[in-house]
């Protein structure tokens, strides 16, 4: 048998930590990361929130790493000659293509294999995707024939215009009273309680902001010595350098006698311009000039489809991917929600696009309130919005000079507003607690560790139907990162599993009791423990401390994984249809199976078609061939829960999953067999996907053999009036014997007699019941 080979997995992406203590709960089960493309762009115009100077496409993923030679893919087949003649040269149209992410191929590759395994999902290939500048010009009606030419293309996922970033400015001042966002809450977030505890000023941590522009001479920013700037051109503009100035002046700015002082003020700073790349390369870059546990801020926002009003940034793709990679490699990304005042919940404008249950980036998306919590009446909105902060006019930091200053090297300013002003704060936040946690523990906590504490341990937003999220309240979530942490060597693996615990406090903890999910307990600081049974455990650790009592809860951590796919055994006469039932059990909730099956063998089946009627998967929403090769006995079923987030998954459990309907051919014999493989075939493996997991199960191969059709004695295909003279003759004139014996036996009662005869005639001119099945 095969033994089953696991493809990916990683314990925080699925072992969602749900920080508790006995006073307070998350919100929320944590989302794992997700990827949905989003719909390919039909333009009918080109409005002027769009870069159409460039065009951003990229390639369907396994199709290889085609090079890019003289502005031609050297690739062939006929859309390859199409995409080579949209974008050549010689036509006039595409001044240069080349690859969109600077970063060499095989830092690409090596931050993809990594975040795939960790997440337990394959990631995109940032290095598929390209960009084509366009020749000056060129008309918008050649512009728009160009790009609807590349996503006519099956080759290509998704081609598009980019947007113009902007800064996540609101437009018109309010001068709202001050507000000190370093105070306790409900005021601020209380930055000086995190200041208390060891690394609880950033030390340690590297926050990244990528924006446009900033003055590094400032004063107040590390004494206006340190040069932080990491890449990109810089964009030489007040509005660009003020910005940049006043989002680090919030976290960062000097602890002195004079000026502000940030909320996380010995972080490392550094900046990332998108003066010389687009968002998504900036966001790359990033990824590759910082460490796991550190911070990428995204100060930013663009022009989205209705009417260009602002969304956040990982509405395109390429962005949202270079998110989604840097969250699977344990960057804490904080995302401005922008300025736009949309309903990111709005089907007409965005599908499903910011449903974190269909497509999640890991990002924390940062909304703006006003003094009162209460959502700021520009800001975006919806379930996808996890946190909020000051945002109207009312933030105290560097730059703009309307407070303060002679020059942009003191300049200060008490009227920071938008999304632009809240996001610093909430990487502030991320901070110290990332500090902290690095310091007590030795550990980083991931982008769903550090959102389930900003969430918990909060301010609540204002009553209103415009959903925003809390404000991080750092007095909580730093007393329970103080408290109490642990992790384990291992999250995911087949039964029997054993799992080695290790625990870490701040504390002087006189007990420690665990509880292991399954019934079983322990009391000692680093426990070992294997899981038996297959299933989803969520593991709980308390401790004393003289009687203090602090708990930390991981919600469905380990997963011990028992699952099978098994091809049934059956059997069909010549000349008929059989149906091969395919079953399965899983142990987590499942949202994609793909099953490979290879039918060959002495018998010579051909494929039918497929159904899930009467399965367990009945209901999902897509049920498609992945691969259909009837030629070579190779066909690849895929079944997919919800393609909309609409349909639940499949719930761990065991049952049949597929029915798959083969032919057997009229000429047949009866020692002819054919197997039902499904362990995988050429590159093709069986796959569970659910639950930030991919895996492959322990299949078992099933056996379709050839059975003598009930009735049918004279060898010819079906059951006719020839059969019963057939009959007569054998049981009263000592004829020949039916071959092969049994295809007599009609009733399935061990034995040709009168009833068998009885049976066929009222079968055929009666109505009479069907002969028993073979």
């Amino acid at each position: 048998m095969k033994l089953p080979r696991l493809l990916a997995s990683i314990a925080v992406a699925i072992g969602i930590a749900a920080i508790v203590t006995s006073e307070s709960a998350a919100l929320g089960a944590a989302q794992p990361l997700r990827r949905e493309i989003a719909p390919k762009p039909v333009y009918t115009a080109l409005p002027n929130y769009l870069n159409s100077d460039q065009v951003i496409f990229k390639l369907t993923e396994d199709i290889g790493q085609p090079a890019l030679l003289a502005g031609q893919f050297v690739m062939s087949g006929a859309e390859w000659d199409r995409l080579n003649f949209a974008i050549a040269p010689s036509k006039g149209l595409a001044r240069k293509t080349q690859r969109h992410f600077t970063a060499d191929a095989a830092t690409l590759h090596r931050l993809r294999e990594r975040g795939s395994q960790r997440i337990g999902r394959s990631l995109p290939d940032l290095s598929l995707y390209y960009e084509i500048d366009i020749a000056p010009g060129t008309t918008a009606a050649q512009k728009l024939s160009l790009i609807d030419e590349l996503n006519s293309l099956g080759i290509i996922e998704i081609a598009y215009f980019p947007a113009v970033p902007k800064l996540p400015i609101a437009a018109t001042p309010n001068w709202e009273a001050s507000q000190n966002y370093l105070q306790a809450a409900p005021e601020g977030i209380d930055a000086y309680y995190a200041w208390g505890a060891p690394g609880g000023k950033g030390q340690g941590i590297k926050v990244v902001d990528i924006e446009g522009n900033w003055v590094e001479s400032h004063e107040d920013l590390h004494g206006g010595t340190d040069h932080f700037h990491i890449a990109g051109g810089k964009i030489v503009d007040p509005g660009w350098y003020h910005h940049g100035t006043a989002v680090l002046g919030e976290i960062a700015a000097d602890s002195n006698t004079f000026g502000m002082t940030g909320i996380a003020f010995n972080v490392e700073l550094g900046t990332v311009s998108i003066g010389s790349m687009s968002i998504a390369n900036a966001i790359n870059t990033a990824v590759t000039n910082s460490d796991t546990g550190d911070i990428i801020l995204i100060e930013l926002q663009i022009g989205g489809p209705n009417n260009g009003e602002y969304v956040p940034v990982e509405y395109e793709q390429a962005s949202f991917d270079a998110i989604l990679l840097a969250s699977a490699n344990n960057r804490i990304v904080v995302e401005a929600g922008a300025n736009g005042a949309q309903d990111l919940d709005d089907p007409y404008w965005y599908g499903q696009l910011f449903n974190p249950s269909v497509r999640f980036s890991g990002a924390i998306m940062v909304a703006a309130s006003d003094g009162g919590h209460y959502p700021a009446g520009f800001t975006s909105h919806g379930q996808r919005l996890d946190v909020h902060a000051y945002g109207t006019w009312d933030v105290y930091t560097l730059g703009y000079g309307d407070l303060y200053g002679t020059d942009t090297t003191d300049f200060y300013t008490g009227t920071f507003a938008g999304t632009s002003s809240a996001s610093p704060i909430i990487v502030g936040a991320c901070a110290c607690l990332q500090g902290i946690n690095k310091a007590i523990h030795a550990t980083v906590l991931d982008h769903s560790e550090m959102r389930t504490l900003l969430q918990t341990y909060s301010t609540p937003q204002s009553p209103s139907s415009w959903l925003i999220g809390p404000m991080p309240d750092l007095q909580g979530s730093v007393d329970q990162v103080v408290g109490v942490a642990f992790y384990a060597d291992t999250t995911v693996g087949w039964v029997p599993l054993p799992v080695n615990f290790t625990a870490s406090s701040g504390l002087q903890v006189d007990t420690w009791t665990w509880d292991f999910g399954d019934g079983d307990s322990a009391f000692v600081q680093s426990p070992s423990h294997t899981y038996e049974d297959p299933g989803l455990y969520s593991v709980t650790l308390q401790i004393d401390a003289g009687g203090d009592i602090r708990s930390a809860e991981k919600s469905n951590y380990v997963i011990a994984l028992g699952d099978s796919l098994i091809a049934l055994d059956t059997a069909g006469a010549r000349g008929t249809s059989v149906v091969a039932t395919i079953y399965a059990r899983n142990s987590v909730p499942m949202r994609e199976i793909r099953i490979p099956v290879l039918y060959a063998g002495s018998l010579n089946l051909s494929i039918n078609s497929f159904s899930t009627a009467g399965c367990r998967t009945s209901y999902f929403e897509q049920q498609s061939y992945s691969h259909y090769d009837p030629s070579n006995k190779k066909v690849t079923v895929k079944l997919v829960s919800s393609t909309s987030g609409t349909s639940p998954d499949l719930a761990p459990g065991t049952g049949p999953i597929l029915k798959l309907n083969f032919n057997i051919p009229s000429s047949a014999a009866d020692s002819q067999t054919a197997l039902i493989v499904v362990s995988g075939y050429d590159a093709r493996e069986p796959v569970f996907s659910g639950f930030g997991l991919t895996y492959e199960p322990v299949a078992t191969t099933g056996t379709i053999s050839v059975c003598s059709q009930r009735g049918n004695v004279d060898g010819l295909p079906g059951i006719t009036v020839a059969d019963i003279t057939f009959m007569v003759d054998y049981m009263f004139n000592n004829g020949p014997a039916p071959l092969p014996l049994e295809s007599g036996d009609y009733n399935c009662a061990n034995g040709i007699n009168i009833e068998d005869l009885t049976s066929m005639v009222a079968f055929l001119f009666a109505f009479g019941p069907p002969p028993c099945s073979c």
